[in-house]
Formats: C-alpha cells, structure tokens, sequence
C-alpha cells in the first residue's frame, strides 16, 4: 500500500492515509509528504475523490462503512495496482506461495545491471536502500502479485513466474481447488509463464565462512555461471532459477544476469542477520508458513552449525494457524524448544481461528518444551537467560515482533 501511495502522488494525485500504528511503510509515506492518520478522521474521507483499501480491511471496518455509506467511489489494492500496470509497456508479476518477493527483487537488480532502470513494486523493503518501490521508466513494471483476494487478477502481465502453489490464504479461497483456480486465470492472462524447469539445477551449493550461498548454475550438464551470492538460504537457489528465466526472456546477457543476482543485497526480514547487543547470531525472517518455517529453520541448522538453536515464532492471522494447525505442530514439536509470541491479528479477531496462547498449548502435548509470551518484556527476559550459552535467535513470523525489537533496541 505504501509503494503505491508513492506511485500514485507522483503521477499528481494529492494523497492521505490511515493506519492503526506507525511502521516502516508510513515513515516511507512521511519523508515523501503524505500524511498517515492513527485515528478514525471522517473529515479525510469526505474530502477524497477515491478510496483504496488494503484486503486486509474487513467491511465492518468503521472507516470503510462511512465511505461506502457516503457514495465513496471504492478501490481495491490490486485494482489501483492494475490500473498503474496498465501504463507500462511490458509488467513482470511474480507470483506463488513462497519467494514472490526475493524473486521480484532479483528481477528488478538483473534489469537494473542491464541499463533498463525499470518501476518497481515490492512486499518487501530491499536492504540496499530500505525501500519498497522505484520509480523508474515506462518499458519494464515489475511486481509481487498476490493471490489474496485475487487481487493478481487485475494485472495482465507480458511475464508471470509462478514459484510454487501450497495452501494458503484458506479464509478467503475456501479450498485448495480454488487457490488452483485462481492461479491457471492469472497465468492463463499472461503472455509468458515462467515456472519450474528441469533442465536448470544449482549445483555444488554451499557457504562461505560468512554463511553466504555460493553454487554453480547448469543447463543440463553445461555450467552457466558460478555465482557468489550476499544472501544465505538455499532455497534462493530456486529463486535466482526464476530470475534467470526472465532475464533470458527479455534477451539479457549472462553476464549482466550474474552481475544482478551477485549485487542482489537482498530483502529485510528474508532470512535477515540483524545486529543485537546481547547475541552474535539473530536472524529475522519472514516465514510464516508451515514450509518456510521448516526451510528456515533448516537452512540456521546448516549455517550456524554447533550452536543451540532458539526459534520464536509469532504467527500471523488466527484463521492460518487453525487452517494449518497439523502441519505448525509437526514442525514445532521436533525443535527443542519452541517460543511462541502473542498472535499478529492483522485483519482478523481471535474467533476467526486459533490463537498463538492455543496453538502453544496444543504443541506442549506433544513438546513441553514449547513456552508462550503475552509480551516482549517477559520474551526478553527468558531470551537473556541463555546469553552464556553458544545460541543462535532465529525469529520467523510475518507480524510486527522485528518492530518490536527494534522499537525496544533488542535489534538494529
């Protein structure tokens, strides 16, 4: 919403928004001069043209009646994304369950080595400029597209990459077969597709004394390129894959694609090493998944071998963690000790689903090493206990505990 917000006061509309709490998105919208409101103000919605609203608001939202009881003209996210799309020559959506937005962010540095300077639209903030967004020419657009809602049905892309396709998103799709549905619409809406390819493999990966991802590229048994990359998990093997495909797609040299995935410094909150006063090993991701969990937790066992492994999750949305509940607990009762954070509701209430208090006490059955913490104050004192062990911190969740965090200097 916010890389949009930009996008939109700088093809000259006049903008506002509201939100519930201050967050990296709105500090964005304030050095840009648009101002984001903390309370509910009437006055603002009388006053605008068009309403656009994040799906995560519900349409009991007190803001979202008022509009819509007073003739708002109402827009969702992703169709002011659509329509934005509309103005460039060829868009790039990536799509999929996990790595939509590394893989976005690759495509976007290749087409940035390559002279190509395109716009670009992230779920992410890139750690080489803590930004969201560029605003460059009018030939490349490239973007996540989320499936929520459907809101990647708005977008008609030149390329789309599908990265892979697991449940998710339930509340809204009902079932499994309509998340497929919905998937073969966007790609079916798409001059090229960019999926899985056998022919292209990572081969020889491994880490450097940092922990960083080194392998070799192959096209059947003929190396490509080696690449050095800045980033860690071996699962962006498959996502530099994608990326690789799209720039051949669009006629890049291999050596402008190895030049971008290379300078790729990678996203904030995607398996990121943050500095801590009181530990030398915290990483923050953003898995929120039962597979990026997993994946997540895997690639901390491979990098920071020989130390003791602490995962704190805070799980997002009440109704993902009743949807998904099987496979949270198989993945939380082989960890030695799980810590789960009070849940990050976003737009839900804790009737639409489980709680991180219930899902806590459904994993102590089967681990009673599990704990539970209401509050950053008690996580934090537990967390100092273990200063004199050789511990790594791995927080995964897409909530708001990074913020927190750093909002009480445990990170910077």
């Amino acid at each position: 919403m916010s890389a949009l917000a930009v996008m939109l006061k700088h093809r000259g509309f006049e903008v506002g928004g509201y939100d519930e709490f201050s967050g990296k998105g709105t500090e964005i919208l304030n050095k840009d001069g648009i101002d984001v409101d903390y309370i509910l103000n009437e006055e603002k919605i009388l006053q605008a043209d068009e309403i656009c609203y994040s799906s995560a608001i519900k349409q009991d939202n007190p803001l979202f009646v008022f509009a819509k009881e007073n003739g708002k003209k109402m827009s969702s996210r992703g169709k002011i994304l659509g329509q934005i799309a509309c103005g460039y020559e060829k868009v790039i959506a990536v799509a999929g369950s996990h790595g939509k937005t590394t893989t976005t962010a690759m495509i976007y540095q290749i087409l940035m080595c390559a002279g190509k300077n395109p716009t670009l639209h992230l779920g992410g903030y890139k750690l080489d400029d803590g930004l969201n967004f560029h605003l460059g020419d009018e030939e490349f657009f490239v973007t996540e597209a989320c499936e929520y809602h459907d809101n990647f049905l708005f977008l008609k892309p030149f390329i789309s990459v599908v990265t892979n396709i697991e449940k998710e998103h339930l509340d809204y799709f009902k079932t499994f077969q309509n998340q497929l549905k919905s998937f073969e619409k966007f790609k079916d809406q798409s001059e090229f597709v960019i999926g899985n390819r056998n022919d292209l493999k990572a081969k020889n990966v491994r880490h450097d004394k940092f922990g960083r991802l080194r392998f070799g590229l192959y096209e059947k048994d003929k190396k490509i390129f080696d690449l050095n990359l800045n980033i860690c998990e071996d699962v962006n093997t498959q996502n530099c894959i994608y990326a690789y495909q799209v720039a051949k797609k669009l006629g890049i040299d291999d050596c402008l694609i190895k030049l971008g995935l290379e300078s790729y410094m990678g996203v904030s909150t995607r398996f990121e090493k943050v500095c801590c006063p009181f530990f030398d090993a915290v990483v923050c991701d953003y898995a929120h998944h039962p597979t990026e969990i997993s994946k997540a937790i895997r690639s901390a066992k491979k990098i920071y071998k020989n130390r003791e492994i602490i995962t704190i999750f805070q799980p997002h949305t009440y109704s993902r963690t009743k949807l998904l509940l099987s496979d949270f607990v198989k993945i939380f009762q082989e960890v030695e000790e799980p810590l789960f954070f009070r849940t990050y509701s976003a737009r839900e209430k804790p009737e639409d689903g489980l709680s991180a208090l219930q899902l806590t006490e459904i994993v102590q059955k089967t681990n009673k090493n599990a704990k539970y913490f209401e509050n950053f104050e008690d996580l934090k004192t537990f967390l100092l206990q273990k200063q004199k062990n050789k511990v790594m911190l791995l927080f995964v969740g897409a909530g708001d505990l990074p913020e927190i965090l750093h909002k009480n200097n445990f990170i910077s």
